[in-house]
């Protein structure tokens, strides 16, 4: 009895000494966004789509929630919090013993603050428009920001990807992180290479309008002085894809709160 009583009081001083972000249950926080995105978009379709109520608004409601707007300010938030957070467990766990799962997280915080660094820059507006006054609307036969996206996600997707492969075995043996991880590299996969891809045959266009006629019987509404098409790509530009990225982004956190979770359960790895 004294022993497991010790081992109690153990645990709660451990806890104690972990900054709060860190002690955050990953179930808890993948639940907020959920429902987060459950309001948002419940939100869109009954103003938007339903139109059971009206606001008095000049612009649709999507372009209140999303690109650019409280949907992506929470990624932006979360992957700030998810730099702190793998920056400090890899800190925390340097050492000889645990230094490939370090390397993971450091390499991580890295990759999510480049991450950070677009998302809220849109750096690769700035990359395209250089390749446009050089080369043109075509490059190679192919839509100019093709030629300049992809590269660049690719590059942006470097080093956490080299994160996954080189360290990730390490960090596999938490059972916790796993469902976590994999949903957040293929969530953020899907992402970067749509969004690479995305002017390739009018993609976005192309899949906005089928959406529109599938699911909201073509009553996605158009913003004055906007087309049909240009509406359309933002369907995907930014309702769905700014939605996807967001539930990236937090299971990325909850894959390191995960983590987090499993080193505070046991005491020889805590400190």
């Amino acid at each position: 009895m004294p022993d497991e009583q010790e081992y109690a009081r153990n645990r709660i001083t451990q806890s104690a000494r972990w900054p709060l972000l860190l002690r955050i249950p990953p179930g808890t926080l993948i639940l907020a966004v959920l429902g987060w995105l459950v309001l948002a978009w419940t939100v869109f379709i009954a103003v938007d789509i339903l139109r059971v109520v009206d606001l008095g608004m000049n612009s649709p409601m999507w372009r209140h929630l999303f690109n650019n707007r409280p949907i992506e300010w929470t990624q932006w938030l979360i992957l700030a919090c998810a730099v702190v957070a793998a920056a400090y467990l890899a800190g925390r766990l340097h050492s000889e013993t645990h230094a490939m799962v370090s390397r993971f997280f450091l390499l991580l915080a890295i990759g999510l603050g480049l991450m950070l660094i677009e998302e809220a820059g849109d750096i690769r507006h700035a990359i395209s428009g250089y390749v446009y006054r050089l080369f043109g609307s075509e490059v190679f036969g192919l839509h100019y920001r093709v030629v300049s996206d992809v590269p660049y996600f690719a590059a942006l997707a470097a080093v956490p990807l080299y994160a996954v492969l080189g360290y990730g075995r390490y960090v596999w043996e938490s059972v916790k992180i796993r469902f976590y991880l994999v949903s957040g590299v293929g969530l953020y996969a899907l992402a970067a290479m749509s969004s690479g891809f995305r002017t390739l045959g009018d993609l976005y266009i192309g899949l906005g309008a089928f959406v529109d006629g599938a699911l909201f019987a073509n009553r996605f509404p158009v913003p004055e002085g906007m087309t049909q098409t240009r509406a359309h790509f933002f369907l995907v530009d930014s309702v769905l894809e700014e939605s996807v990225e967001l539930l990236a982004a937090a299971m990325m956190l909850a894959a390191i709160l995960a983590f987090a979770s499993d080193v505070r359960s046991r005491p020889e790895r805590g400190e």
